[in-house]
């Protein structure tokens, strides 16, 4: 295989997980000018369910930008933590790491 050949990949430019963009980078196009193509096919009314079925398939088929699955994966959820000692020192909040409970008579 030419280690030059293009690969699709998603985009981690996105609006919902990077198909679209990411078919555009491929294709040379503005990720706009793909997204409208798809929502105006979306839109027609016997064409719906198999638009969001495709868009489904593509989401699990193409790889996306990242190397790590999982990573791809947590990236459809919005933004993953990059640490929790970082996570921690944003968060001004005390984090109670030993908690036990008591009966009261």
């Amino acid at each position: 295989m030419n280690k030059d050949a293009k690969k699709i990949r998603r985009s981690s430019n996105r609006l919902i997980a990077g198909v679209c963009a990411g078919l555009a980078e491929y294709l040379n196009l503005q990720p706009w000018i793909v997204r409208v193509i798809f929502l105006i096919l979306a839109l027609v009314p016997h064409l719906t369910f198999w638009m969001i079925c495709i868009y489904v398939m593509l989401i699990a088929l193409i790889p996306a930008v990242e190397s790590n699955p999982f990573t791809a994966l947590f990236s459809l959820f919005g933004e993953q933590k990059t640490s929790a000692k970082e996570d921690h020192s944003k968060n001004k909040r005390r984090i109670i790491k030993d908690a036990r409970e008591k009966d009261i008579h």
